[in-house]
């Protein structure tokens, strides 16, 4: 339940629709409700693909699910996707990162 302070947006209110307790008071539960979340400010700087390929690969050993809540501003007209950088996270996570229980 993030407060709207101008910082706690819509990062911090994905993170709760992916890790919400099971059984709690609010009917709803997590698509990952037993993972662990955490957040990476990187916002708040110059983003560049080398700034989100570090946030991607940030703790592989203790983080559960990235969730990428980030991007260009949405105009209508523009795409973009992740850089050479990035991608070749995208790429070491799903092909060298193993995937170990950690509860």
């Amino acid at each position: 339940m993030p407060r709207d302070n101008e910082d706690n947006k819509h990062g911090t209110r994905c993170a709760g629709e992916v890790a919400a307790a099971a059984y709690n008071s609010y009917c709803g539960v997590g698509v990952a409700y037993n993972a662990s979340i955490g957040g990476v400010r990187m916002l708040d700087g110059s983003v560049n693909d080398a700034v989100e390929a570090r946030a991607l690969s940030l703790n592989p050993d203790h983080i559960d699910i990235y969730s990428a809540s980030w991007g260009p501003e949405d105009d209508g007209k523009t795409v973009d996707g992740p850089g050479p950088l990035a991608t070749r996270a995208f790429i070491n996570g799903i092909t060298t990162v193993s995937i170990v229980s950690k509860k």
